[in-house]
C-alpha cells in the first residue's frame, strides 16, 4: 500500500499545473490525500481475493512465479467473468491514461522540439511495443513487474527530497527561473553547479543505491543485504530514511545560495549568500562576467 502513493506522487506536480493558482493550498493537499485513501478500496479487494485464491489455488501465488490474474480466473465463478473484465478495464484505463499523460509531459519537457501530442504519441506507440513484445514474444511479464518494483524503490528518496525542499523552501518557487532548462538557457536561481543540484542528486543516488541492497522479493529481486531483515523487505522505508538525513545534513553542511529561497529566508537549514548567475540564452557568451550575443 505504500507503494501506490509514491508511485503516484511523482505526477502529481504534472497533475496539479492545470489547477487555478487562486485555489487554497488546503484543498488541493486534502484532493490528493483522498485520493491516496480512497485507494483503500481496492487494496481491500485485492487482500480478500488474494486470500481466496492462496485458500483454493495456492499455486498461483507460488513465490517463484506468482499469477494473481490467472488464479482469480481459476477460482472464480463463471458469472464473475464479466465484472472481472469491468474491473480490469477501469483499472487499466486510470492508471494507464494518468501514467501516459505525465510521461509524454516529461518527454516533451526534457526534448523541447517534440511538441506535448507528438511526445505523448511517440511514448504511447513505443509503450503499446514493447507491451506485445514482452507479453506474447520475449516472455517479459515477470521482469517488468521486478522493474516496476525497483522502480518504487528508487523513486522514493527522490520524493523525499523533493518535498524536503518544498519544506526548506516555504513552498516558494520562481516559476520563470523553472523553465531555464525548457528554453534551453543557463544560469537562474536553480541553475547551482553547471546546472546541477549535487546535494539533492547525491542524497537521491545514495539512497537508492543503498535501499537496492536491502530489497527482498522472492522470485524477482533479492539484494545482497535483503536477508538481513529475516526475509523482510526493508528497502522501501530504509530509503525513505536514509534520503531524508542525508540531504538535510548535506543542507546544513554545505548551504544552498540564499537566492533559491523566498522573502522569508529558509526553513531548517542555512543559506549561503552565493550570487545567482543571470539566465542567458545558448547563443550568448559569458565574458567578463557579461553575457555577449553571438551570431548562430
Amino acid at each position: 500500500m505504500l507503494a501506490n502513493p509514491v508511485s503516484f506522487g511523482a505526477f502529481l506536480g504534472d497533475w496539479s499545473r492545470y489547477i487555478p493558482a487562486s485555489t487554497p493550498r488546503p484543498r488541493v493537499v486534502a484532493a490528493a490525500l483522498f485520493a491516496q485513501l480512497a485507494t483503500i478500496v481496492p487494496f481491500g479487494f485485492g487482500l480478500a481475493t488474494a486470500t481466496v485464491i492462496a485458500t483454493a489455488a495456492p499455486q498461483y501465488l507460488a513465490a517463484e512465479a506468482p499469477n494473481y490474474v490467472g488464479g482469480l480466473l481459476a477460482v472464480a465463478p463463471g458469472w464473475y467473468f464479466a465484472p472481472l473484465c469491468l474491473i480490469a478495464l477501469i483499472g487499466g484505463m486510470s492508471t494507464g491514461t494518468t501514467a501516459l499523460y505525465g510521461t509524454g509531459l516529461d518527454f516533451s519537457s526534457v526534448f523541447p522540439r517534440f511538441s506535448r501530442v507528438q511526445a505523448t504519441a511517440l511514448v504511447g506507440a513505443a509503450a503499446i511495443a514493447l507491451i506485445f513484445a514482452g507479453r506474447f514474444g520475449l516472455n517479459l511479464v515477470q521482469s517488468i513487474s521486478t522493474f516496476a518494483t525497483l522502480i518504487v524503490t528508487c523513486t522514493a528518496p527522490w520524493m523525499v527530497v523533493m518535498t524536503l525542499g518544498y519544506l526548506t523552501r516555504r513552498g516558494w518557487y520562481d516559476p520563470d527561473a523553472l523553465q531555464v532548462f525548457n528554453r534551453r538557457q543557463r544560469g537562474g536561481r536553480y541553475w547551482f553547479d553547471h546546472g546541477w543540484n549535487w546535494r539533492g542528486m547525491s542524497a537521491w543516488l545514495l539512497s537508492a543505491a543503498t535501499a537496492l541492497m536491502f530489497v527482498n522479493s522472492p522470485g524477482q529481486f533479492v539484494g545482497p543485504f535483503g536477508h538481513l531483515a529475516g526475509g523482510v523487505d526493508i528497502g522501501l522505508p530504509l530509503s525513505l530514511v536514509l534520503a531524508a538525513v542525508v540531504y538535510l545534513a548535506l543542507l546544513r553542511i554545505f548551504p544552498e545560495p540564499r537566492g533559491v529561497f523566498g522573502p522569508d529566508g529558509p526553513r531548517w537549514v542555512p543559506a549561503a549568500d552565493t550570487p545567482v548567475p543571470p539566465i542567458v540564452d545558448p547563443a550568448d557568451v559569458v565574458v567578463g562576467g557579461t553575457a555577449v550575443s553571438t551570431p548562430d
